[in-house]
């Protein structure tokens, strides 16, 4: 089984661009570069090699970074592996991305805190991680106890508005 994930960033109730710089960085740091397939982009290695996590061939799709329309990215069957985890967390956080997690519960999670709460279309359903473990945590079901562990082990939920968040 897999989950449906789409990456995107969000402020005023609507998609902004994401950070294509961010993005571009991290594609080169990881040697990859973007193939347009239809509306979007595949991923690939220098070797022409299409992206994939323990040797399974991923579907996460990254819009090119040329293009007038905000940057996006999504993928169709996340297995949630470790390598995978690690990937999304890093791309999201590169390019100041929030996922929406099509199964729900959580419907929204926050890597690294990379967005306010208030920024958040339902922050009640929102899981805000700190590392790919706690994404995985999150996204694997673990949402419910994940949550009560969160906020016991630091100050009670959500962070709020006041509360310092890179941008």
């Amino acid at each position: 089984m897999g989950f449906s994930l789409s990456f995107f960033r969000v402020g005023d109730d609507r998609i902004l661009d994401a950070d294509r710089e961010g993005l571009a960085k991290f594609l080169k740091t990881h040697g990859l570069h973007i193939r347009r397939v239809q509306d979007t982009g595949a991923l690939f290695d220098t070797a022409a090699n299409p992206l994939a996590f323990d040797g399974s061939w991923s579907d996460l799709r990254l819009d090119p970074l040329d293009q007038a329309a905000p940057v996006t990215a999504s993928i169709g069957h996340a297995t949630l592996s470790d390598a995978e985890c690690v990937f999304i967390y890093e791309l999201c956080v590169a390019g100041r991305m929030l996922i929406v997690n099509h199964q729900g519960g959580p419907l929204y999670v926050v890597p690294a805190g990379n967005h306010r709460a208030a920024a958040v279309p339902d922050a009640k359903d929102t899981a805000w991680v700190g590392s790919p473990q706690e994404l995985a945590a999150a996204l694997g079901g673990l949402f419910t106890s994940f949550q009560e562990f969160r906020r016991a082990a630091i100050d009670g939920g959500a962070p709020n508005d006041e509360a310092p968040h890179p941008q």
